[in-house]
């Protein structure tokens, strides 16, 4: 089992340009969907924004012709939810669609912060890995690349109900 940590700046992605202008918000995507070719469905959870940063977010959103819908879900005192809907894809494609790809699954939250999309992955083979880090700069420039290996119940946490 072998874990892959990457960060990327991932070249016509309205989150990671978002993720560029307001560098001092740390994003959180518990995920979304790929609605079409060219649409996507996503939640970011704001890291103990300020309410000016949340405005600057909102602001953005809002001005961006990438992004069909957006709004505030909730706020509480440390988080703040908020929900887009974009109406253009990268070029070369999301993050996911290259994980995917590379039969790797996700460990934790993608995390968008100070400009770079970061993001921990497991696979079951080192050459699927090595393939994910080859093909990431296909949608960017990669920041950074590191393959570990790993246990699977270092990977994959289980709670008991």
């Amino acid at each position: 089992m072998y874990r892959v940590e990457f960060g990327v700046v991932h070249e016509g992605c309205v989150v990671n340009e978002l993720s560029r202008a307001v560098p001092t918000v740390r994003l959180v995507c518990p995920g979304g969907f790929i609605i079409s070719a060219e649409s996507a469905d996503e939640i970011l959870a704001l890291s103990h924004p300020t309410d000016a940063e949340v405005d600057a977010v909102l602001a953005f959103l809002n001005a961006s012709p990438s992004i069909a819908e957006s709004e505030l879900l909730e706020r509480t005192p440390d988080h703040a939810y908020v929900h887009l809907l974009s109406q253009t894809a990268p070029g070369a494609g999301y993050c996911s669609q290259v994980v995917e790809k590379n039969r790797c699954f996700r460990l934790g939250y993608e995390i968008q912060m100070d400009g770079v999309e970061q993001w921990q992955v497991g696979c079951a083979e080192r050459s699927q890995a090595e393939g994910l880090l080859r093909d990431l700069p296909a949608l960017g420039e990669l920041k950074y690349g590191r393959i570990t290996e790993a246990s699977w119940s270092d990977l994959v946490a289980f709670s008991s109900t």
